[in-house]
């Protein structure tokens, strides 16, 4: 695999979009988010960013959540209230309704979200991120040998730790 090649996918393997990382939010997937969180409880703004978070492994911005908001408020799928200073919005039946018209999205989106988290495995993901870290930062020192060696010890590491997953208990 040429060099540009194969760091563009270990980025992606090991920096965000693999399994143990967060959950990219895809273009529109957000609104499905913010429906999802509040069908619990109303919620504000900074309220729905951390449940989101907790959920999928990113927290969006401000600047998507409030336009989605409004875009849901205006659609009618959310109704917003001021409590204490607060802007609180709540789910509406009309945005009950939406969910379960695209029920198929919001259990993809789900099961995507429940998927393990670096988080998960702490000690994992740190020497994961590691030897990401390591690789990357020193990557102008690397050529098609030494990336080969890279390659080689990596296969052997996901074979050997396969080994550790798939023992037989004894």
């Amino acid at each position: 695999m040429p060099r540009r090649i194969w760091k563009e996918w270990a980025h992606d393997q090991f920096l965000g979009m693999a399994q143990f990382g967060p959950l990219k939010m895809e273009r529109g997937n957000i609104k499905f988010f913010v429906l999802m969180t509040l069908q619990n409880q109303p919620l504000h703004g900074y309220g729905i960013i951390r449940a989101i978070e907790e959920k999928s492994g990113h927290a969006p911005s401000a600047g998507v959540i409030y336009p989605t908001l409004q875009m849901l408020e205006d659609q009618g799928c959310v109704t917003m209230n001021e409590e204490d200073h607060k802007k609180i919005y709540a789910i509406t039946e009309d945005g009950r309704y939406f969910l379960e018209k695209h029920r198929e999205m919001v259990e993809r989106l789900s099961t995507r979200a429940a998927q393990p988290r670096w988080s998960s495995l702490p000690g994992v993901g740190r020497r994961i991120g590691e030897i990401a870290r390591t690789i990357f930062t020193n990557y102008s020192y690397l050529d098609d040998e030494k990336t080969q060696q890279i390659e080689n010890i990596l296969d052997e590491a996901r074979r050997q730790i396969g080994e550790v997953i798939f023992a037989r208990q004894r």
